[in-house]
């Protein structure tokens, strides 16, 4: 008898069918047990045909939101629908090791104080090169560090390694989410929402790890392919703009601590926002017209957070 515990796979996604495609290719040939994994994919109203994939993996549940929802409340959709013990999101533009999972189980049955734990990410088009091996976050200046950003990994990743949160895949806990409630898709639909929802776990005093047996490659531009600043920054569009400036105060708001919040808003915010709309008007290959509307967007969106 199969002792292992369920696993819920959580996708969320929107108008990337060949990449999900390859993403749950690569989850079907986890060797993880079939009959202990739960695969469900959240499609976010993207008006797309799903008929064939849903025909190409039978094992795999697809569930349509009706309206627009974001990924915060995508992977709450699925979070609600699954029965796992642990709850594995990811973003559709990974493939994930055929070991992944089963590492990632294995260090959170043997570490129960771990509520979330996360594989190590590289980039697809450079395999060996590190795009994520976990977050640090400076809570007076804000600025978030990807540990190993464009190192190559040379097993310096050797230990597991504290984190303060994970972008893009990570697994959690089950009595996590019994506990803190799931993603905030209010004031977090996107951007941040995972730095909040770790964060709500660490101050329930659940632990939070990389695990660096577990691999993910995320498809994603390397830095040199990146031409437009605004879009390395994610203010490449209106809904970006406005949440990546409303939701970096509203984070510092809720978790900072007063002297941090102090030096954050009255030094470091404007020298971001400042910076930010350098990056809009300056490092966007579009119309003037349309910068001018980004730059209106993002300083809407910290207004917007200074008044939360």
């Amino acid at each position: 008898m199969n002792t292992q515990p369920l696993v819920s796979v959580i996708v969320p996604t929107y108008k990337r069918k060949d990449k999900l495609r390859r993403l749950l290719e690569s989850l079907l040939e986890s060797d993880y047990p079939k009959d202990k994994l739960e695969i469900i994919v959240v499609v976010d109203a993207d008006g797309e045909d799903y008929g064939d994939l849903i025909k190409e993996f039978p094992r795999v549940r697809f569930i349509f939101n009706k309206e627009e929802k974001f990924v915060a409340e995508s992977r709450n959709v699925g979070i609600r629908n699954s029965h796992g013990d642990y709850i594995f999101v990811i973003d559709d533009d990974n493939i994930v090791d055929r070991r992944c999972i089963s590492e990632l189980v294995k260090f959170m049955e043997n570490n129960p104080r771990v509520g979330i734990a996360g594989p190590i990410m590289y980039y697809y088009k450079d395999p060996h090169r590190i795009w994520c091996a976990g977050i640090k976050r400076n809570y007076y200046t804000s600025l978030t560090r990807f540990i190993g950003r464009g190192e190559i990994d040379m097993g310096q990743f050797s230990e597991p390694l504290l984190s303060e949160d994970f972008p893009n895949a990570f697994m959690i806990r089950r009595e996590v989410i019994d506990k803190i409630g799931y993603f905030d898709s209010k004031n977090f639909p996107i951007h941040y929402e995972e730095a909040d929802f770790c964060r709500r776990a660490s101050i329930a005093g659940y632990e939070i790890y990389t695990v660096p047996t577990a691999k993910v490659w995320h498809d994603v531009p390397l830095p040199e392919e990146i031409k437009e600043k605004a879009r390395f920054f994610h203010v490449h569009n209106e809904i970006r703009a406005y949440y990546a400036g409303r939701n970096r105060v509203i984070f510092h708001k809720k978790y900072s601590k007063r002297h941090q919040l102090l030096v954050f808003i009255l030094i470091f915010n404007w020298i971001i926002t400042a910076y930010y709309l350098m990056v809009i008007l300056f490092g966007y290959n579009k119309r003037f017209k349309t910068k001018l509307r980004l730059a209106y967007y993002y300083l809407r969106g910290i207004v917007e957070g200074l008044k939360w």
